[in-house]
């Protein structure tokens, strides 16, 4: 009988050694899950910071994009003419004070090598007598794109709207579009086709 109580005992003492093993495994593994709890809320924070700050900085690209990268949205403040209602453009009346602020954009029509004075003064001679026969890139930047006029032989205005039509609805002149975002964006300029 002794020795029934010494194998149980050793029994006990074994089973209560395992027991001690699971119990530490159990606390470790605890201890672990514990610390992967938290790391995955310091993560979540931290993603919902980095989140925040993207948005935060994208709106401050976006505030702070140089005229040059923005192209102008222009509004339309006067009822077309018959003959610009059916062709599906409009012109704009722009205010002196208001050309001032357009410089840079004329500056960009001007310097663009699908811009040519003379053609288009040659193509359009009823600007010839007008004030805007010293200032040919003025009148296309306000009211040649709109009237589909073409900029030069290299540039379709009507065909870019018709391609774009994106760019007709949000009345920007075309090809001021064109050379702020079109080339960026991938887009095409068309030729004026012969006759």
């Amino acid at each position: 009988m002794s020795e029934n109580i010494t194998s149980l005992t050793q029994q006990i003492n074994d089973c209560n050694a395992h027991l001690k093993s699971h119990e530490q495994a159990l606390a470790d593994i605890q201890t672990r899950q514990q610390a992967v709890v938290e790391a995955v809320e310091t993560l979540r924070q931290t993603l919902a910071g980095l989140e925040a700050k993207v948005a935060e900085f994208a709106g401050e690209d976006a505030a702070l994009a140089s005229p040059a990268e923005q192209a102008p949205v222009l509004l339309i403040s006067e009822e077309p003419y018959p003959e610009q209602r059916l062709a599906g453009f409009v012109p704009l009346k722009v205010l002196a004070e208001e050309r001032e602020r357009l410089a840079p954009f004329v500056q960009t029509v001007r310097d663009s090598e699908l811009f040519d004075a003379a053609w288009y003064l040659e193509q359009y001679p009823d600007l010839k007598d007008s004030d805007y026969a010293e200032d040919p890139a003025m009148h296309y930047l306000l009211f040649g794109g709109f009237e589909g006029r073409h900029p030069g032989p290299s540039f379709n205005s009507i065909a870019y709207y018709l391609e774009y039509p994106d760019v007709y609805q949000n009345q920007l002149n075309p090809l001021l579009h064109f050379l702020v975002n079109g080339i960026k964006e991938g887009r095409t300029a068309y030729p004026v086709a012969k006759q």
